[in-house]
């Protein structure tokens, strides 16, 4: 059974039982007003005829006579002329509703009229044979007034809420108008719940055909959103997933691109060389096999730096954190770049924070942040340029920054820098200096700013770049200040 079957079906139970407890509920209290306004009726007519009663005896001084008059006309002043077959009539619709009742509390008129005379304090009838009636019957009855004294008390024949065969017809029809417009109202509401329901499931199938689209690998696959509900934030989120697993499968393209290009030139130059020495071409020689050691070295710092990023981004890389001085850790990056800078007249100065801070890092990865950062900045600085090392206190954080001089970074390209194997303008790449091998420092893959953020947020901290173009650039990032006592 698919979703709508089941909303539809659903929503029919609830309507179903909605409207059947209404109908109940409405029909009892149709019934128990009718019968109200029936007894409040038949109780005013037992007052008319009290009234008349009370006149009649006080003209003739005869129970007999007042009841025999009482049975002719019904107990309505005027209907004298009505005759006996009515109140007979009356008498037997009586008999047929309620069996022996009449007889029960005291025997009718002689023609079998509604009302009987009793009297006040026994109950017993007034004019004919019959057992007393009841007490709950005679303090139902309605006193018989003569010169201003109650003289006797009359009570009806039946129950004054007993429907007779004319009021149980309308209520039987009232009960059959509930009963239909609660179906009218139930194919109403259904009708209206179907329209809903569609308007309702429409953007789910659509949200689901994009869902089957992308599992496909139609990652442009997008769902239009027409509305600002939860359906509607839905189709929003999905929309943001699409987006952000079709940019993931870019970069993965790229990555894998890039990758096999940086493999590519040092395994062909490794295979290139000792080609060339197999074939007899270069002689074997302490040249040659240095330059291929260099070529396997830069394969191995790859592949380890691949590794490493990939343990940072995952949260499985081992940090043995303690306090480090934010200052002695500068000063000694800033000391083993000047065997870099001082051949290229680029100055390298140090602002210490001022007071002292300690940090809560991994003292190897914290100078593998310096490290690569200030490679970078050794990178693309020109000749005769500056590059500046620092720290400052940042809201329970301490901030290093590495700032250096140079062509800057185009905005366009800031939120890609810490991309794996990103790189902006060729022409911004320059050639590294002879002695960069002994630090370690090569020009790399494109790694080295992307390890940068990931071991940054690895320590819990933040990474960010600012750059002005023509002028100067300044990577920053941020780690957990400890507090000096």
């Amino acid at each position: 059974m698919n979703l709508t079957a089941k909303v539809m079906l659903t929503l029919a139970l609830v309507i179903g039982v909605a409207l059947l407890t209404a109908s109940l509920l409405i029909g009892r209290s149709a019934d128990a007003a009718y019968r109200s306004y029936v007894a409040g009726n038949r109780h005013q007519r037992l007052e008319q005829a009290a009234a008349l009663a009370g006149q009649l005896y006080a003209e003739t001084g005869s129970w007999a006579d007042v009841q025999d008059q009482l049975n002719q006309t019904n107990g309505m002043p005027g209907h004298q002329g009505q005759g006996r077959g009515q109140g007979k009539r009356r008498g037997q619709e009586a008999e047929q509703n309620h069996p022996g009742q009449g007889q029960g509390q005291g025997g009718q008129g002689p023609a079998g009229g509604d009302y009987l005379l009793v009297d006040s304090q026994n109950g017993a009838p007034l004019a004919g044979d019959g057992p007393p009636l009841d007490a709950e019957t005679l303090a139902q009855a309605v006193p018989v007034m003569v010169n201003g004294q109650e003289a006797a008390r009359l009570a009806a024949v039946l129950p004054l809420d007993a429907m007779g065969a004319a009021e149980q017809a309308m209520l039987d029809q009232v009960q059959r108008a509930i009963l239909w417009s609660a179906l009218a109202a139930a194919g109403v509401a259904l009708l209206l719940g179907a329209l809903l329901v569609s308007s309702i499931l429409r953007p789910l199938r659509r949200l689901e055909e994009g869902v089957a689209r992308v599992a496909h690998g139609e990652l442009d696959a997008r769902v239009p959103v027409q509305s600002k509900d939860e359906i509607g934030q839905l189709a929003t989120r999905f929309n943001q997933m699409a987006a952000n697993l079709q940019e993931q499968e870019a970069l993965r393209q790229r990555m894998v691109s890039d990758i096999a290009h940086e493999l590519r030139t040092p395994l062909s130059v490794v295979q290139g060389g000792l080609q060339a020495i197999l074939d007899g071409v270069y002689p074997l020689e302490m040249d040659e096999i240095h330059t291929i050691h260099d070529e396997t070295q830069l394969l191995s710092r790859l592949i380890s730096d691949l590794h490493e990023l990939a343990q940072a981004e995952a949260g499985r890389l081992p940090l043995v954190r303690q306090p480090i001085d934010a200052e002695t850790a500068l000063t000694q990056m800033a000391a083993r770049f000047r065997s870099l800078t001082g051949p290229r007249a680029i100055e390298l100065r140090v602002r210490p924070p001022s007071p002292p801070l300690t940090v809560d890092a991994d003292p190897d990865r914290l100078q593998q942040i310096l490290h690569n950062l200030l490679g970078n900045a050794v990178r693309h600085t020109p000749d005769g340029g500056w590059i500046e090392l620092g720290a400052v206190a940042s809201d329970k954080r301490v901030r290093f920054w590495v700032s250096n001089s140079g062509p800057g970074i185009p905005p366009a390209q800031l939120p890609h820098v810490f991309e794996r194997f990103y790189r902006g303008d060729a022409s911004r790449t320059r050639e590294e200096p002879d002695n960069a091998e002994d630090l370690g420092y090569t020009s790399g893959a494109g790694l080295g700013l992307a390890i940068v953020k990931a071991l940054t947020l690895a320590h819990g901290g933040q990474v960010g770049v600012e750059s002005v173009v023509d002028e100067r650039t300044t990577f920053w990032f941020e780690l957990p200040q400890i507090e000096r006592e």
